[in-house]
């Protein structure tokens, strides 16, 4: 059975009075999942368990094939209306600055929509607090969820999502004077070395990783802990305030590429070269590091400190995927030379390790969300992703294998409308990001990575 889902959205909109727009960049082909991987699970837990044969799985559900820019997010009907709203109460000057920077860098992008919606909501927030949002943080941050992060297939998403940056504003509101001194040292010093500006640093891009390293503190930056107020009143920054600006002059001059493929575990490029899990089992501490490396880019280059892809256990990606797994009631049997048993985890086990490991950054509470074995109840938590992924928040889930045993994975990204949609997923048996399709998924019995199945929880 296939779900159709209304299609809504209108052609993009060009505000008056614009400076001429840059051709968008065209979207690579969609990628599918490989189809000569046969693994089946045993029942009990989500993870790859045991390894009895079983037959080949039907060929591997592939996206419809787009055509070019058919991901792209025009804006919504509502998001239009609240635009024009907006500019109308604009003093002329305002008026003026905002439609040449929308024409300029959000109305020609892939993400269209929301980075819109990201901008008026923090021009809000900016006319209620100009001291501490400057208009110039509110355009680094829209840029930053407008501009597409790669030119891949699965690279459209901008660096942060509009919950990110909405975020990393708040922080900038509620951090103490010390931290808001710090952090607009380390903005204006992006893109250079030693006082130099560094030839072909991408300064934007270094600003948008580095708000988006503050939004992912900015429950501890609003309520610093004891020691960071005593910090404080000695007129030193907090300790997260030091990550921030210790990110910042790391990162300084580095080349655009390598800034996105270090800020992420997903492959930007549709290909296999995400983050891998190190153990038979470990699929869902690998999901929660690659959720966790999504939100907080300081957390993603800490693991790009090594091969993200690679089996390779004796590793700290590898040691932490063993000691969650094992405090999780699992246990850890290497893919590479493993022997002896090997577990997964429960469905609640699996929240509870977002919630310890990653909810401190990706500032959400997560809860087990059990998914019927029908149609409409895949449906409904696709819809539910939908809005959690084009607000930028990545959505963990699992599938049943239909030989049993279960598997863990990432949704970071959905784009298109109706029976075109689609969701990018990234598996890390594999270490494989692509796209699959909303309406294969609802229907239940879908190839999705390594193995065929039906969606079973998910985890928002």
């Amino acid at each position: 059975m296939t779900v159709r889902i209304p299609s809504a959205g209108v052609p993009q909109t060009r505000l008056p009075d614009s400076q001429p727009v840059a051709r968008r960049a065209p979207v690579a082909p969609s990628l599918g999942y490989a189809t000569n991987d046969t693994f089946q699970a045993d029942a009990g837990g989500i993870g790859r368990r045991g390894r009895t044969p079983s037959a080949a799985p039907p060929p591997a559900t592939q996206p419809a094939a787009p055509a070019a820019n058919t991901r792209a997010e025009p804006l919504q009907p509502e998001t239009n209306t609240a635009l024009q709203a907006r500019l109308s109460t604009m003093p002329a000057p305002e008026r003026e600055r905002a439609t040449q920077f929308l024409n300029q860098h959000v109305l020609n992008t892939p993400n269209a929509d929301r980075a819109t919606r990201t901008y008026l909501d923090l021009s809000a927030m900016q006319a209620a607090r100009p001291a501490r949002l400057s208009m110039d943080t509110v355009e680094t941050l829209t840029r930053g969820v407008a501009e597409p992060r790669g030119t891949g297939a699965a690279g459209q998403e901008g660096i942060l999502g509009p919950a990110q940056a909405r975020a990393a504003a708040s922080a900038l509101v509620g951090m103490t004077g010390e931290d808001f001194s710090a952090l607009q040292g380390a903005l204006r010093n992006a893109g250079t070395r030693d006082g130099q500006p560094v030839p072909n640093a991408d300064a934007q891009t270094e600003r948008a990783l580095i708000l988006k390293a503050v939004g992912a503190r900015s429950q501890e930056m609003a309520a610093p802990g004891a020691l960071d107020r005593v910090r404080n009143f000695f007129g030193d920054t907090t300790s997260e305030m030091d990550d921030v600006t210790r990110f910042a002059r790391d990162i300084a001059g580095t080349p655009r590429d390598t800034l996105i493929n270090q800020s992420t575990a997903i492959d930007v490029n549709a290909g296999s070269r995400a983050l891998q899990q190190r153990f038979d089992d470990s699929c869902a501490p690998t999901a929660a590091q690659v959720t966790h490396a999504d939100a907080d880019p300081i957390y993603a280059r800490r693991l790009h400190r090594e091969p993200i892809h690679s089996l390779d256990a004796n590793t700290d990606i590898g040691r932490e995927q063993r000691r969650v797994l094992e405090n999780n009631g699992g246990i850890a049997r290497p893919r590479q030379g493993g022997t002896g048993d090997s577990l997964g985890v429960s469905p609640d086990a699996m929240r509870d390790m977002f919630n310890r490991g990653v909810s401190p950054n990706s500032n959400r509470t997560y809860a087990t969300q059990t998914i019927a074995d029908t149609p409409q109840a895949r449906q409904g938590a696709l819809d539910r992703a939908d809005r959690l992924l084009r607000d930028g928040v990545d959505v963990p889930f699992a599938v049943l294998w239909n030989g049993g045993g279960g598997h863990a994975m990432v949704m970071s990204d959905a784009r298109g409308q109706g029976a075109n949609r689609e969701y990018l997923v990234t598996d890390p048996m594999d270490g494989r990001t692509g796209w699959v399709r909303g309406s294969d998924i609802a229907a239940g019995n879908t190839r999705i990575g390594p193995g065929t199945g039906r969606l079973a929880w998910t985890f928002e």
